[in-house]
């Protein structure tokens, strides 16, 4: 296996001498496995180690003990090594993200946050061909374009995976041979993730009733989809040069006619590309708003198009202007709306709606840690209650406590990533803050004895998409 690992590293270009590499281990054979690997081929590399190890809080005193493995593994082996725990499943709730997106969003912020305070230039993870299969197939099961058909990247930007062309099998003899004993996650073989299934029960029927090279079959086509993604973001950027003479701070004009013309693998990219040029970022852009863009670009000679995230595409004539209304320290989302009370607030922003019921009977305010449900004393709130994104230097006072608390603190303790901020719709009224649904409730307007008139809070899902306008 260090064969293997050690031509990954080299094929790739993963790691230069001198460089401090921070390996994140969750204590399961695969991270375990890369650690060791790592540490045998140190001298050779020529780097230094660091372990991160998070606690995701799902598996209560098994995920204690993964991390008190962890801890011991990395003194045994003499590498510095930092582990923090959070409660992710409260993540997931105030969120409303899956296990996994939860998981993956606090586990990614962590790991860059541990990287930039230790000086790591190189992320280290666990990823083994094994996962590579089930990634391209998760993908393709979803829909996915050729980008998706790529998998997993052996690089991307200062992130590595070294067991990229390491077998599942080969990890679990070399931890074997080593006497490591790494942990077992028992949800790892429950199928109640779609990974999970892919691997449990989709893999195995493949393998046994259509082709038993299946999973050489899938990461050819990961590597072929690799290299023709290649090309095509080369084609891609060529073309966004040429067609983006007057780049702005906030905008972009291009030559709409230009991209009409472009085949329509090339004019999604320029689009997308386009559109991060302005914004940073496309997350919430998807292959429906790609194409009505590119549909009323070559059917109209003048329209307006909003995407998600306050960005509007006009066209005028000749030229396209794609335009951001976000300045660059502006939070990723803004929205602001009056609560209706009684009654639903639509917040298509955070895909979330608010129900409000008034009682003037006595309602229980007592709610499990987390909870997407408050209840409040409806005479203790101020003016019009709203329901806004968070903005740096809010402040509320905690349940219990005397004094207040910056929401920048309360997210950090409730361990939601920075980028994942904005989505929290914030509860307020007009002078103070109510409610940080998941995460804290005001001590300002709880209910108490003389409570005669009760306000139960509740946060749902709803929906949103782009528009033409």
């Amino acid at each position: 296996m260090l064969d293997t690992v050690l031509s990954t590293i080299r094929r790739y270009s993963m790691i230069t001498q001198g460089d401090k590499v921070l390996v994140a281990v969750s204590g399961g054979p695969d991270s375990v496995a890369l650690l060791h690997a790592l540490w045998s081929l140190r001298d050779e590399l020529g780097i230094t180690l660091h372990v991160a190890h998070l606690n995701h809080s799902f598996r209560g005193e098994a995920s204690d003990a993964d991390a008190e493995y962890v801890r011991g593994l990395a003194e045994s082996l003499n590498i510095p090594a930092t582990i923090e725990k959070v409660d992710v499943p409260r993540v997931r709730r105030t969120l409303r993200l899956s296990p996994e997106e939860a998981a993956r969003l606090v586990r990614y912020e962590f790991l860059d946050r541990v990287a930039d305070e230790v000086g790591a230039s190189k992320i280290a993870l666990g990823h083994t061909a094994d996962d590579q299969v089930e990634t391209v197939l998760m993908c393709i099961l979803r829909g996915t374009g050729i980008d998706g058909l790529r998998g997993m990247p052996p690089v991307r930007g200062r992130i590595i995976r070294p067991l990229i062309d390491v077998h599942r099998s080969e990890v679990e003899e070399y931890v074997r041979e080593h006497d490591l004993h790494p942990r077992t996650d028992e949800t790892n073989l429950m199928p109640t993730f779609t990974r999970n299934r892919i691997r449990l029960e989709l893999l195995p029927l493949l393998r046994r009733l259509y082709n038993p090279g299946v999973d050489s079959a899938i990461l050819q086509l990961s590597e072929l989809a690799r290299e023709d993604v290649a090309y095509l973001e080369m084609a891609a950027q060529e073309a966004f040069k040429t067609l983006s003479p007057k780049p702005g701070a906030e905008s972009l004009t291009l030559d709409a006619a230009a991209l009409a013309a472009l085949p329509t693998a090339i004019g999604r990219r320029v689009i997308r590309r386009a559109v991060r040029f302005v914004r940073r970022e496309t997350k919430d852009i998807g292959l429906k708003h790609v194409d009505a863009l590119l549909s009323l670009l070559r059917s109209s000679d003048s329209f307006r198009y909003e995407l998600p995230g306050r960005t509007f595409v006009e066209r005028s004539g000749k030229t396209l202007t794609i335009l951001s209304r976000r300045s660059p320290d502006e939070p990723m989302i803004t929205y602001r709306y009056d609560l209706a009370v009684p009654g639903e607030t639509q917040v298509p922003e955070v895909d979330a709606v608010i129900r409000a019921e008034v009682s003037d009977q006595w309602v229980n305010p007592v709610r499990p840690p987390g909870s997407m449900e408050a209840v409040f004393d409806l005479d203790a709130i101020v003016g019009t209650l709203v329901v806004r994104n968070w903005q740096p230097g809010d402040r509320i006072r905690p349940l219990g406590m005397d004094g207040t608390k910056k929401l920048h603190d309360v997210f950090i303790d409730g361990g939601i990533p920075r980028s994942a901020r904005c989505r929290i719709p914030i509860v307020a009224d007009d002078v103070k803050t109510v409610w940080v649904p998941g995460l804290v409730v005001s001590q300002e307007a709880r209910v108490t004895e003389h409570t005669r008139r009760f306000l139960l809070l509740e946060v749902q899902s709803a929906g949103a998409c782009g528009r033409a306008v």
